[in-house]
């Protein structure tokens, strides 16, 4: 029979052994997030099927080692409440106890919540911002949730994740939203449908000019085009922010010109100031193509009369 100090010893070292293998896993699970081989596209112009398994398999090694950290860690509290008690076992089930406790305490609630990760990122440079965020009801604003360290610790699970769904779509920059659920009490964290509509996704280079030509809101322009033109800028400046491409190399009037209900006052407006009727995004389309493409007659005769080729 072992005597209390050949127990407690014992005691010490499987704890030992959950920290080392509690970091051990965790680390293994960020080398498999990060090291993912299956982002791309499979023949069909699907993502490759192994794509999430890999990634369900990196986060379950992530939480089971968070899991084995936390319990080992309690574990360690036990053994040096033992030490100075005598090496008596009181301390072992009052920890035992504390952990259904809070399994129960926490579990009306939900196990996990979640939560609004804001980003912004650049190929060059990373994630310049990576925020936990609630919507605060009363002050109709976003509020940040969590401490910094606890911040950062859910960013390296969820970011190398992002990170792989920016390069399958070759984006160099990108600002945005993904839905992120949360366990409680320990920091494990996954994304909520990435690649499958959970995402919100802003591209820097997408100007107001754009998003007004691509909702085919006229009035908005109308506006964008004469404050330009009213600014104190030259006729090249000018010419240039009418021209801006978005990562996709679209123009606003490309934008507009692929809506299925493209306005014609929308295409006239932007043709009249200057819009390059020949710009191809990276796809090789024209305006003009995807007038063609729509069907739309009117659109396609501004454009031919302005010289548009498709």
């Amino acid at each position: 029979m072992l005597t209390p100090t050949a127990k407690h010893i014992r005691r010490v070292t499987w704890i030992l052994y959950g920290l080392e293998a509690g970091a051990v896993l965790f680390v293994a699970g960020l080398v498999a997030l990060y090291l993912n081989p299956f982002w791309h596209f499979d023949e069909g112009g699907f993502l490759d099927w192994r794509l999430r398994w890999w990634n369900i398999a990196g986060e379950a090694l992530i939480a089971t080692g968070f899991f084995t950290e936390a319990l080992a860690l309690v574990g360690l509290a036990a053994v040096v409440v033992s030490r100075f008690a005598g090496r008596r076992a009181w301390p072992y089930v009052v920890a035992a106890l504390l952990v259904v406790c809070t399994v129960v305490w926490i579990s009306p609630a939900g196990f996990t919540r979640d939560l609004d990760a804001h980003f912004e990122w650049n190929l060059a440079d990373g994630f310049n911002v990576f925020r936990l965020q609630v919507w605060d009801d009363a002050a109709s604003a976003w509020r940040p949730v969590g401490s910094p360290a606890w911040q950062s610790t859910i960013g390296i699970q969820i970011q190398p994740l992002l990170r792989g769904y920016f390069k399958l779509n070759d984006f160099q920059r990108m600002n945005g939203d993904i839905g992120t659920r949360v366990a409680r009490i320990i920091p494990i964290a996954w994304p909520i449908e990435l690649g499958r509509g959970g995402e919100t996704l802003e591209d820097p280079d997408e100007t107001d000019l754009m998003r007004a030509a691509a909702r085919e809101d006229l009035k908005t322009v109308q506006q964008l085009l004469a404050a330009a033109t009213g600014a104190n800028v030259n006729a090249s400046r000018n010419a240039l922010n009418i021209n801006a491409l978005d990562q996709s190399g679209q123009t606003a009037l490309i934008l507009a010109c692929r809506s299925p209900k493209a306005n014609p006052d929308v295409v006239k407006a932007l043709l009249a100031a200057g819009a390059d009727v020949n710009l191809r995004s990276r796809t090789g389309y024209t305006p003009l193509t995807w007038a063609q493409v729509r069907n739309n007659a009117e659109v396609i005769r501004l454009l031919r009369r302005a010289g548009g080729r498709p």
